[in-house]
């Protein structure tokens, strides 16, 4: 039998403790070690109790949680970023450790998709592999929200010192760099960085399409494609991944007639 996954909430709201407090304590392989209201507090108590999960709020005063993931000693937990302004989680994706971010008012679809992403992420197999955790314990589930990230009006994307305002229709395609990538915008390139990774958990999927390890590209940017390549709207050339081609085809030829 597995020893359940760890976890820790900071947050300086109250009713996101009574939310995914509850929501913790309804997944039978999580364990709330504790929570505070305080960030300060929750800094001190996540290196005495070491969890492997942080619930880390983005928006707090006097610590946000930029500030309080840049004063934590390394090695982090995985973090779930959780925010009431999506836009500010933007350069949270900077950090290794965050796994994923929900937006308040949490639902506990949302949450186990987090879950989800954290187990995947520590590559572990909870007690009767595979299982998702449960959705409801109603046996009519309520219908699905909208994934958070189509509601995300605006990005800030750092580039050297400054946060740049980047709309995700201002995006023609991103470009792989390592640790870094560019984004090709209608008006001009950015250099952040970033991984692709990080780039493709962030923006809304029903917008935008990974072609390759090197590519993501916003659908209505698609020109044509020929073969393997895809031309852009301004003109520019992206190959197709070979591993990629199947999944790539399937999702364009929902809008072929």
């Amino acid at each position: 039998m597995h020893e359940p996954l760890t976890c820790y909430l900071v947050d300086d709201e109250p009713p996101a403790h009574h939310i995914l407090s509850k929501f913790i304590g309804r997944v039978p392989y999580l364990k709330l070690l504790g929570q505070s209201l305080d960030p300060f507090e929750g800094l001190e108590q996540v290196q005495t109790l070491k969890p492997d999960v942080l619930f880390l709020d983005v928006e707090m005063p006097d610590l946000s949680g930029v500030a309080f993931l840049k004063t934590m000693p390394l090695p982090h937990p995985v973090v779930v970023m959780v925010t009431a302004s999506p836009q500010f989680a933007a350069e949270t994706y900077n950090f290794e450790s965050v796994t994923h971010y929900l937006l308040k008012p949490v639902g506990f679809d949302k949450f186990t998709e987090a879950v989800n992403r954290i187990t995947k992420r520590l590559g572990y197999a909870p007690d009767g592999a595979g299982a998702e955790p449960p959705t409801s314990n109603n046996p009519v589930q309520p219908q699905a929200a909208v994934d958070p990230r189509e509601k995300v009006p605006y990005f800030l994307v750092k580039e050297d010192k400054k946060l740049i305002r980047v709309a995700p229709e201002d995006i023609v395609f991103a470009e792989g760099m390592k640790d870094y990538l560019k984004l090709h915008l209608t008006t001009r390139t950015l250099v952040t960085h970033m991984t692709m990774t990080k780039l493709e958990d962030m923006l809304p999927p029903t917008q935008f399409l990974r072609v390759s390890r090197s590519y993501i590209v916003r659908r209505q940017a698609i020109k044509e494609i020929d073969g393997n390549q895809i031309t852009t709207l301004d003109g520019r050339k992206l190959g197709i991944g070979v591993t990629y081609r199947d999944a790539v085809m399937k999702e364009l030829k929902k809008n072929m007639i």
